[in-house]
């Protein structure tokens, strides 16, 4: 009799244990964090696997309580050596975290834009000059100024399909970071094209406002040279002119008395 009475206690207490970790589960999924990090550590401590596992997780990502590199490895230590093929994996992701942790650092601390800075676009600054004499110099401005801005639009494309921030992090290095390091390197790569393309902008806007005065400068340069030719064109008119209708006076010598 009493080893029906203790079998049935074990299937009550088996039961109360799923019930547990179903809602411990829906809590995390839901972050819920508090709820379920209390549901986890009461299984975890019973010896249940799936609930060291996903406590383990809880310390890596820093999911309702400070990341604890420490106490992760130990729950998914624990989960492991039960069998659980999931906290194995987790073991491996924290030792590709120690080897990856400069390229991790990187991103959440360190990372100012140097891969879509217009610096990397290596455009080809045009030499401006105050005004253009001939129409070689003038093609040859025109030309570069507008080679620049080639350079230049490309260099937006490639900032703009860098967007949104995070999406440049490679696969590799964003499966390694947990949510905090995400957000914050995402803070700081939002930052960091902020500031390019500012930069970017107000060179572009420095180089126009170059070109356009350089535009008017040359055109009045040109205007004035026309207009003197066309004086000086106007002047050889009349000097022709003058010399046509002047009367031819006789220059034979005079009769002799």
């Amino acid at each position: 009799m009493k080893k029906i009475v203790l079998s049935v206690l074990l299937l009550f207490s088996c039961a109360a244990y799923a019930d547990d970790l179903t809602d411990a589960n829906k809590f995390l999924q839901s972050k819920a964090y508090p709820q379920a990090l209390d549901l986890y550590k009461k299984l975890a401590q019973a010896g249940n696997a799936e609930a060291q596992f996903h406590l383990g997780e809880m310390y890596l990502y820093g999911e309702g309580v400070g990341v604890d590199a420490a106490q992760a490895g130990q729950w998914f230590g624990q989960a492991s050596k039960a069998g659980n093929k999931n906290a194995e994996a987790a073991l491996a992701l924290m030792a590709n975290r120690v080897a990856r942790k400069g390229d991790i650092d990187y991103y959440v601390n360190a990372y100012a834009g140097e891969d879509v800075a217009l610096s990397k676009s290596k455009c080809v600054t045009p030499v401006i000059p105050a005004f253009s004499k001939t129409k070689r110099q003038i093609r040859d401005v025109a030309d570069s100024v507008d080679a620049w801005m080639t350079c230049y639009n490309n260099f937006v494309s490639n900032l703009n399909a860098s967007l949104p921030p995070g999406k440049a992090i490679p696969s590799a290095i964003e499966s390694l970071m947990n949510e905090q390091e995400f957000e914050k390197a995402k803070l700081r790569m939002d930052a960091a094209y902020a500031r390019v393309s500012a930069e970017g902008r107000e060179l572009a806007k420095n180089i126009l406002a170059q070109r356009d005065e350089w535009h008017a400068k040359t055109e009045a340069y040109l205007l004035a040279e026309n207009k003197k030719i066309q004086t000086e064109n106007e002047m050889s008119e009349l000097n022709r002119s003058r010399t046509a209708n002047t009367p031819q006076w006789v220059t034979s010598p005079l009769p002799s008395k």
